[in-house]
C-alpha cells in the first residue's frame, strides 16, 4: 500500500512537471504587431510607429484595459541579430485605475494599441539597424464576467533601409 501511494506521488508530480511548459491555448485573444504605414518596417532613422492589433478569436465578448495599456505601452525586448544583445524598452507608469477600465472587444473584432519605438532606441546597438522587437501584452481580461490572466506576444523584423 505504502509503495502505490508513494508511486501515485510520483506519477503526479512527473506530470505536473512535464505539463507546466504547455502554452494556454484557450485564449480568447491574439497579437499581431505591424509597423504603420510601413509594412516591410524598413528603418530610415526616424522613429518608427507600431501598432498592436489585438484580436478576439473567441465566441464571447472580452474586456481589455485598453486604455490602461496605451498608457503604460507594450513590453517591448529589441535583439540586435549581429550581436545577440538585447535591450527592453522603457513603460510608462498609469494610473492602476485604468486596469478596471474594460474595453469591449467583440468575437472576430480587433482593438489597436499604438506606440513608438524611437530612433534612438533602435540604433543603440550601432548602424545599420537589424533587430527584431519582440511585443509583449500581458493584462487581466474580462471574460464571461471573470477576470482572466492573458499574455500574447508578436515579432517585428527592423532593417535599415537600403539606400536606392
Amino acid at each position: 500500500m505504502h509503495c502505490q501511494v508513494i508511486f501515485c506521488v510520483v506519477l503526479f508530480l512527473l506530470n505536473c512537471a512535464q505539463n507546466r511548459n504547455i502554452p494556454m491555448t484557450n485564449q480568447p485573444l491574439t497579437i499581431s504587431a505591424k509597423c504603420k504605414g510601413n509594412e516591410s518596417c524598413a528603418y530610415s532613422g526616424q522613429n518608427l510607429f507600431v501598432q498592436i492589433a489585438i484580436t478576439n478569436r473567441g465566441s464571447l465578448t472580452v474586456g481589455f484595459p485598453l486604455a490602461f495599456r496605451q498608457k503604460t505601452g507594450p513590453s517591448i525586448r529589441l535583439v540586435d541579430k549581429r550581436t545577440k544583445a538585447d535591450a527592453y524598452l522603457k513603460t510608462n507608469l498609469a494610473d492602476h485605475e485604468l486596469r478596471n477600465e474594460f474595453t469591449e472587444i467583440l468575437p472576430g473584432q480587433s482593438a489597436i494599441l499604438e506606440w513608438v519605438i524611437t530612433a534612438v532606441e533602435l540604433e543603440q546597438f550601432g548602424r545599420p539597424v537589424d533587430v527584431t522587437a519582440e511585443c509583449t501584452l500581458m493584462a487581466e481580461i474580462k471574460v464571461d464576467s471573470r477576470l482572466v490572466e492573458f499574455k500574447g506576444a508578436d515579432i517585428l523584423r527592423i532593417v535599415s533601409k537600403v539606400p536606392k
